[in-house]
């Protein structure tokens, strides 16, 4: 008796193998039907005696590939096709939305890696060695469903060879659509050149996987000197390439966990501890205890790794501020100042895909920038939304999420929303993922700030279009991602720690504690206010904050090499709401005590200051806090910035050890709000507390706050998938439209 099963599977089940590992197993099974790609999903016929269809379904999480990711699964029994003999992988179906199935790039597999290096293989050393378990996906695709001609390789026909390995059952390749070979794949130009200039010192741009880096040697001093000036990147660390694990030990502490991570599919950049001595040059991530480190994880990466023998830069390609760059064209045109020489190939990229990066805590991932390998990536949500939602996150490390029915999507990084090209590609990609994922926004979420330009863009858009607009308090957006990651369902405190967001109030806040859930928060604390003399430039020059946080004695001599003239300017500005915001920030609290610890410059990425200021207490285990007085205003508790400042200055004038007093200012910031937290756990019966905002980035204040609370008997959650940073909004945002709209 023969039976016959529909299978309609949704997920990441394209461009991972899919198809042909499900043919295997049927065909081995005995069981005949058909498999095909639709635009939204695969659909699997299945047919054979009744017991065997029903082993091949049970069986079915464990006959998927690796790399696939199923999140809807529904069958249904059709009438048999009495005629049919065999298991066939059949043309795709090109109907339906796109949805949520398209998959991410993978790093090159083991089994490829082992062919790239066996010199007796044709793809020996091959740079575009590819098969059904890695390679590029989302950024050479042009659209779903996925076959060869929808991708940048449709430019690139099969030879012979590859032909009868793409129609061979036996094959690894089997029905794989983006390989190729020597014969008839993508060529490179200029690698021997490139190689020979890195080994001289000289800057290389690199043509990649979503878009162009630019290598120099990382333990040449002067390269990366000539690359920073070139590149007008005076401080920001730079990114590591190392061919193997094993290289990248003789330079850096790396854990088990971090090991994993650097070899697995995504290979994101990780940020682990440098080795004492290390022979990284010291201008590669200057007053900074750690480095981004990635291995090659493409094959042309790993040639070049391979043949240079020496750890390389290795840094997005574009000009400063402005979005990754894809385009040769451009590259030659923008790049020339830049770098001293290309080695680019011949296969398109058509989506940027910065690296992710991430590192490791308490033996578990936290995610920092959502990029290559892991973006696009489906979030189910636990009910379907009854309207489809566009939420466009915040000013910096911009990104946007979509929402339709029960799916969430959040694009790629795209970056700081400073200059035209990066609005321009703001704007790029949120019509490319509404075409791309067939949502018309009913609902578009923005943050609260007016000068923002992704809320410039939601008036405008929802004036055009007749879309509703809903604005999410910054913060608030922080302590949503944060609860959704978490699966919380009752209220929870919410201990949200950045540089900016605007307030309801008025002034900036960034130093909060909140109450809330999915649809509503209260403001339960905060750092007490504090002016910016000069609005933003006090944030590039951190030394104006001083002037509003300790006497006017104290400011004048932490100051002394700052012209006095500026110095009484400030001093008259500083009580000026009109020339002097009022902020709760602990970001910029974290930069006025690194100016009062040594920190002489002027900022020239975010976090610069307070990065400084991590690195020096690294090297303190103390525990030692100040004790705070209890301060009420309104029924809020308040952290006095100004106390915390001026008893910083005073240890810092009798003590002089910066490591000792920069581990103090830790300890304190993360008591007192830890304090405050259970206090109002113990008021209102509340036990779940959120660490979330970009200051939990810095490892000591997420190890403090979450030891301290949990002495305190309180349950602490934090983002781990959902980046606690600014790159999280655009989720929490989406998470508030979907509640609320």
């Amino acid at each position: 008796m023969q039976y016959r099963k529909r299978l309609t599977v949704r997920g990441i089940v394209q461009g991972v193998g899919f198809r042909p590992a499900i043919a295997k197993e049927a065909k081995k099974r005995g069981l005949s039907g058909t498999i095909a790609n639709a635009r939204d999903s695969v659909v699997i016929e299945i047919q054979g005696d009744e017991s065997l269809v029903f082993d091949f379904i049970e069986d079915f999480y464990n006959i998927i590939p690796p790399n696939a990711f199923i999140y809807f699964l529904h069958s249904e029994t059709i009438e048999p096709r009495w005629e049919e003999s065999s298991f066939d992988i059949i043309e795709s179906l090109d109907n339906g939305p796109t949805r949520f199935s398209v998959p991410p790039d993978i790093a090159m597999c083991d089994q490829c890696r082992a062919e790239f290096y066996d010199p007796e293989n044709r793809r020996y050393a091959y740079p575009f060695i590819t098969c059904g378990n890695c390679g590029p996906r989302y950024t050479y695709m042009k659209d779903m469903p996925y076959d060869r001609e929808k991708t940048t390789m449709s430019d690139f026909p099969f030879c012979p060879q590859c032909h009868s390995e793409y129609n061979d059952p036996a094959n690894r390749r089997y029905r794989i659509e983006g390989f190729s070979c020597p014969i008839c794949g993508p060529i490179v130009s200029g690698l021997d050149q490139g190689v020979e200039y890195l080994k001289e010192g000289r800057i290389v741009a690199i043509k990649g996987l979503g878009g162009y880096h630019i290598a120099c040697s990382a333990i040449d001093y002067n390269a990366v000197e000539i690359l920073r000036k070139r590149k007008r990147r005076p401080a920001k660390p730079f990114a590591v390439m190392f061919a193997s694990v094993d290289m990248a030990r003789q330079y850096a502490d790396i854990s088990p966990e971090e090991e994993a991570l650097l070899r697995s599919k995504v290979s994101p950049i990780v940020v682990v501890p440098l080795k004492k001595n290390s022979a990284i040059a010291q201008n590669v991530a200057p007053d900074n205890g750690y480095i981004g480190l990635m291995i090659a994880y493409t094959p042309l990466h790993q040639l070049v790794l391979d043949r240079v023998n020496i750890p390389l830069v290795m840094t997005s390609a574009n000009v400063s501020g402005d979005p990754l760059i894809i385009d040769d064209n451009k590259a030659l045109v923008e790049l020339a100042s830049i770098v001293d020489f290309f080695i680019v190939h011949n296969r398109k990229i058509l989506r940027r895909a910065d690296d992710s990066i991430s590192w490791v805590y308490r033996g578990q991932e936290i995610n920092i920038r959502m990029g290559r390998g892991k973006m696009p990536f489906p979030i189910i949500l636990p009910e379907k939304s009854k309207f489809s939602i566009l939420a466009l996150g915040a000013e910096l490390k911009s990104n946007i999420s979509v929402v339709s029915e029960d799916n969430l999507v959040t694009s790629n990084h795209i970056g700081d929303l400073e200059t035209p090209e990066t609005y321009n590609h703001f704007c790029d990609t949120i019509t490319e993922m509404s075409e791309f994922y067939n949502v018309t926004p009913e609902v578009v979420v923005a943050d609260l700030h007016p000068d923002y330009e992704s809320t410039k863009y939601a008036f405008e858009y929802c004036n055009k279009s007749g879309a509703r607009m809903l604005q999410v308090q910054h913060h608030y957006a922080h302590f949503l991602s944060c609860y959704f990651e978490n699966s919380l369902k009752e209220e929870a405190i919410g201990i949200i720690l950045d540089g900016t967001g605007f307030g309801l109030d008025g002034t900036i806040w960034g130093g909060e504690i909140l109450k809330g859930n999915l649809h509503s928060f209260s403001r339960m604390g905060h750092i007490s206010l504090f002016p910016l003399p000069g609005g933003e430039r006090a944030i590039r020059e951190p030394w104006r904050i001083l002037a509003g946080l300790l006497p006017q004695e104290a400011f004048f001599m932490t100051c002394k090499g700052i012209e006095p003239f500026a110095l009484s300017n400030i001093i008259a500005i500083k009580d000026n709401r009109q020339f002097s915001p009022l902020c709760s920030s602990a970001g910029r609290l974290f930069d006025a005590i690194a100016v009062i610890l040594g920190f002489s410059r002027n900022v020239s990425y975010e976090a610069e200051a307070a990065i400084y200021l991590e690195n020096l207490a690294l090297g303190c285990d103390s525990e030692d806090v100040i004790l705070l007085p209890e301060r009420i205003i309104d029924g809020r508790s308040i952290i006095d910035a100004g106390f915390i400042a001026t008893e910083i200055y005073n240890m810092n004038s009798k003590y002089r050890d910066l490591s000792y007093i920069a581990k103090v200012f830790h300890n304190t910031l993360a008591e007192s709000f830890s304090a405050i937290a259970k206090k109002i756990s113990t008021e209102s019966g509340i036990d779940s507390v959120l660490l979330s905002g970009g200051v939990f980035q810095n490892r000591i204040m997420l190890d403090q706050c979450e030891k301290r609370l949990a002495s305190k008997g309180v349950k602490v959650f934090y983002n781990k998938k959902i980046p606690t940073n600014d790159a999280g909004i655009s989720v929490g945002q989406a998470i508030f439209g979907v509640y609320n709209a």
